[in-house]
């Protein structure tokens, strides 16, 4: 489904949430997609069959699963 022509997409860019569980937000500019420690954990997901190679690429990149 296509959005209409006069709908906008609001997305905060002030609010920035790191938890245990969502580690990376959705701000490509935050330095958290860069972080060493969790890519590793999160490729420790994907060897142990915890996750798809396209869910750990969402994960990391704030998308929920």
């Amino acid at each position: 489904m296509q959005a209409p022509d006069n709908f906008s997409y609001v997305v905060p860019v002030d609010f920035v949430e790191h938890t245990q569980e969502k580690p990376c937000c959705f701000d490509i500019a935050c330095p958290c997609h860069e972080d060493d420690i969790e890519i590793a954990r999160v490729a420790l997901f994907i060897e142990d069959g915890l996750m798809t190679p396209e869910e750990a690429t969402d994960f990391v990149g704030g998308k929920g699963i």
